[in-house]
């Protein structure tokens, strides 16, 4: 808990989030050698905190579960990607060797394939070491911890936004998809019906138009239908007024 030791480990997370770029631009194989080294600091970090703070470490009453839990499966998860994974590809050379000359397909093989491209998916899991910067960085940590605070009252609008374009899709569907709108003897095309043939597409389809991300088939679906149907034309600017101007603003 050393200021030196934090702004070391501060310092190793800042050059770990560098090389994780110039790894995915920059083909070279000394980067091998150096993520062993970055990985040995990180795994000593986690036992030095394992061996003060014991059982504590994963406590619910731990103020810091939640990162202690975060930095644990990004620990975790990077010695399976660097040294798991390397010792399966060997085991699995092996045993692709000693099956050489053999005209049988054994079932295992197909097996230790799907657990090859798990542990390969795994991987991807060395992007979350970036969340041990916000972490290590005071500024950062009281930025995301704003954030999430502020976020309790985006879920409630993300909640009603979704109950909004929940009714406004079904009556869509029903009033558009189903004909409802449309006289008996009146032909429709069926592209003007396409985005309204369920409630998800539906909703899908306003809530496009309600971000400005409409596609040149939807658009001229809802043009098509607002000059079949000039009526339409006050339901959608009651739409947009309501979502839009409203609930995003």
């Amino acid at each position: 808990e050393e200021p030196k030791f934090q702004s070391f480990i501060g310092m190793v997370i800042a050059f770990n989030a560098l090389l994780m770029g110039m790894e995915t631009d920059i083909v070279w194989a000394g980067w091998f050698y150096i993520e062993q080294v970055l990985l040995t600091i990180y795994v000593f970090e986690l036992c030095v905190l394992l061996k003060r703070w014991g059982a504590f470490f994963f406590s619910c009453q731990n103020p810091d579960i939640g990162w202690n839990t975060l930095d644990f499966a990004i620990v975790v998860s990077s010695v399976l990607d660097s040294w798991l994974i390397p010792g399966v590809n060997i085991i699995q050379k092996a045993l692709e060797g000693n099956q050489k000359g053999h005209k049988h397909h054994k079932p295992g093989g197909d097996n230790l394939d799907q657990v090859m491209m798990i542990m390969r998916m795994l991987r991807l899991m060395r992007i979350l070491r970036l969340v041990k910067l916000v972490k290590s960085v005071r500024p950062l940590y009281l930025l995301v911890t704003g954030v999430v605070a502020a976020l309790q009252g985006v879920v409630w609008v993300l909640v009603l936004t979704i109950v909004t374009l929940y009714a406004m899709g079904i009556m869509a569907t029903r009033l558009i998809g189903h004909r409802m709108l449309f006289p008996p003897d009146m032909h429709v095309p069926d592209h003007i019906l396409a985005p309204f043939e369920t409630v998800s597409d539906s909703m899908f389809v306003l809530f496009r138009i309600m971000s400005g991300a409409a596609s040149d088939e939807e658009a001229h679906a809802i043009d098509q239908l607002m000059k079949a149907l000039p009526s339409v034309k006050f339901a959608f600017v009651f739409f947009m007024v309501t979502s839009s101007w409203t609930l995003l603003s």
